[in-house]
């Protein structure tokens, strides 16, 4: 969701590190690595992500044109996650320990007799739905080091950050004044001022103070 169809929400961020010799055939390389994989009713996890084609979030097969765009890289982070109705899985849980312990005769179950119950109970339900399923956009200038990511929840940063890394060895940043302003290219002198600067809150006279 995005970067091709104008939205004008996203949070920029710059890469740091260098790019390496033959960085295009070793990224696309990583990227498969990586590309998101379905989940299954049967899986432990109820969230995975990985990479997408952007704009198609069921594409997963991925060649230099579909990522590679002038001095651009562009994916997508699929998101899927399995939500089954809290208040639904209780109630069908109940039943089950109820008959599980007539049929054995028991007053009380164990705690891995629960846990079992618990997952067969769990894939059942999500046999029945599908999981929800979002993508969001990214594009990388591979000229300027910036990058575009189209979210600005700070969980989804963190997941961006972590598979970023591992799939091109890379770190990013999250834009910030003083992140900026090392961009811009100040010198160490002019830097260390800054990191000394404190914070400033502007406000008319005419703004109420909080409690007045």
């Amino acid at each position: 969701m995005g970067a091709l169809r104008g939205a004008l929400s996203f949070t920029r961020f710059f890469v740091r590190g260098e790019l390496p010799d033959g960085f295009r055939d070793r990224f696309m390389k990583n990227i498969k690595l990586r590309k998101f994989e379905p989940l299954t009713a049967e899986d432990e996890e109820s969230e995975r992500s990985g990479w997408c084609v952007i704009d198609r979030v069921f594409d997963l097969e991925f060649d230099h044109e579909k990522v590679f765009y002038n001095s651009y890289l562009n994916l997508g982070l699929r998101v899927d996650r399995w939500r089954v109705p809290p208040a639904l899985l209780k109630a069908q849980l109940q039943e089950a320990e109820e008959e599980l312990k007539a049929k054995k005769g028991l007053n009380k179950l164990g705690r891995a007799q629960k846990a079992d119950l618990k997952q067969r109970i769990t894939i059942r339900l999500r046999k029945r739905t599908l999981p929800t399923m979002r993508a969001y956009d990214l594009s990388w200038n591979l000229d300027t080091g910036v990058l575009l990511f189209w979210s600005n929840s700070r969980r989804l940063h963190d997941e961006l950050a972590a598979l970023f890394e591992k799939t091109f060895g890379l770190n990013i940043v999250p834009e910030s004044p003083f992140m900026a302003a090392v961009e811009c290219g100040l010198t160490d002198e002019q830097l260390y001022v800054l990191r000394g600067v404190e914070e400033t809150i502007f406000f008319t006279q005419n703004a109420k103070r909080i409690g007045e």
